[in-house]
């Protein structure tokens, strides 16, 4: 069991986790008239291999190996450029923040 907990003080942030895989859903926005399943069952939490969220670079700042490497072959917007390793929690889980 994983407990998150604050790297200033030491205070708990979360009930005690157990860690699973990433949901194959968790970058899906559509449900095809279906609602989606929720993203972390409570009690468990992931960690995301991939980056996500700001700092986007544009396709054209891409270098075609970089996306390939990352599993992206045809042109898209702009992929992300943040760190990888985002742990990714069930709202209800988090204690202690405001």
């Amino acid at each position: 069991m994983f407990v998150f907990v604050c790297a200033g003080c030491g205070a708990e942030l979360t009930i005690p986790l157990s860690q699973v895989s990433l949901p194959v859903h968790a970058r899906q926005q559509y449900g095809n008239g279906v609602q989606l399943p929720v993203l972390m069952e409570t009690g468990t939490f992931a960690v995301d291999p991939d980056p996500w969220g700001g700092p986007w670079r544009l396709w054209d700042e891409i270098d075609p190996g970089e996306a390939e490497a990352r599993g992206i072959y045809a042109p898209v917007h702009a992929l992300s450029d943040s760190t990888i390793g985002a742990s990714v929690i069930a709202p209800g889980d988090i204690r202690g923040t405001g």
